[in-house]
């Protein structure tokens, strides 16, 4: 797939983690947040995958941004930390006005 004179050649790979990412952030905003965190963490680890297999770098597209290292650990810094805070999160727990410090 290669269309010749558009962006789709130049970023590649890119435009597959974005829709992850984007799916992500659709599921959190109307329907789970953590299942939502999940997957936009998915996308950037594939990302990671992808940006450190991908050989000669210019086959990894729009995800060749800096060096392969620095990106790969961007990248798997990312989805570690949003699959942690997603799993992490406490949603049952309202914060009422009793229960949280508020000076009188």
């Amino acid at each position: 797939m290669q269309w010749r004179g558009s962006g789709f050649v130049v970023l590649s790979w890119w435009w597959l983690i974005a829709a992850i990412v984007g799916t992500g952030l659709f599921v959190i905003a109307f329907a789970d947040l953590r299942w939502g965190g999940r997957i936009m963490a998915a996308g950037f680890l594939l990302g990671a995958v992808i940006r450190l297999v991908a050989r000669p770098a210019r086959k990894a597209g729009g995800l060749n941004v800096r060096s392969r290292a620095l990106d790969v650990a961007i990248l798997t810094t990312l989805g570690i930390a949003l699959l942690v805070a997603s799993a992490t999160v406490r949603l049952d727990d309202p914060v009422t006005r009793s229960s949280a410090s508020v000076p009188r």
